[in-house]
């Protein structure tokens, strides 16, 4: 049986630098895979990542992409693509995702690896939760993109939660964009 996994990369605590690891999350509440798909928030892991584009037949990999283009923008890419970005790597998980994609074919195996990537309106602010920017079509687009390159290896997918972004985000790290989660720890 072939091992899939989808990685999202980002630090959520960087508003849209984030989306990787919100696009997991988000899949994780709503949708259950067959075959089994494995979610994973790798979150500023690096080069932790080779670890996954060794032991995986096929990865899908989340984060966002610093190329000139309008915020909010996707690109689907294979690492031949995103090595020929040389404006992709601006920010330190950026270069260490690129090094992994690069490296890891020299140490033997690497899955077929795709890179969903999405252009950030901001990754400077401190604030849990995407801009309004990203929040809406671009992260449904990344999900869509998703359903078609599991469709391409033979997965199957089904909604079985109606969460919405904002409740997942709430509910795994306490707050988004300000406004902090009703859990509090009882006296």
């Amino acid at each position: 049986m072939k091992k899939i996994g989808i990685v999202g990369v980002g630090n959520i605590l960087f508003k849209d630098e984030g989306i990787g690891v919100f696009v997991v999350k988000y899949l994780e509440e709503n949708y259950s895979f067959e075959p089994d798909v494995d979610l994973i928030d790798a979150g500023t892991l690096g080069f932790g990542l080779m670890r996954f584009l060794h032991e995986y037949d096929h990865i899908i990999l989340i984060d966002t992409i610093s190329v000139n283009d309008k915020p909010g923008s996707v690109y689907r890419l294979t690492p031949e693509q995103l090595s020929g970005l040389a404006s992709y790597h601006q920010t330190a998980h950026e270069v260490e995702v690129l090094q992994m994609i690069e490296i890891t074919p020299l140490t033997g195996k690497m899955a077929d690896t795709v890179v969903i990537g999405v252009v950030p309106e901001n990754i400077c602010s401190s604030e849990i939760g995407l801009t309004k920017t990203l929040e809406d079509k671009p992260f449904k687009t990344v999900i869509s993109q998703i359903f078609k390159e599991l469709e391409r290896i033979g997965v199957v997918y089904k909604k079985v939660n109606n969460q919405t972004l904002k409740d997942v985000v709430m509910k795994h790290f306490g707050s988004y964009n300000g406004e902090l989660s009703d859990k509090r720890i009882s006296r």
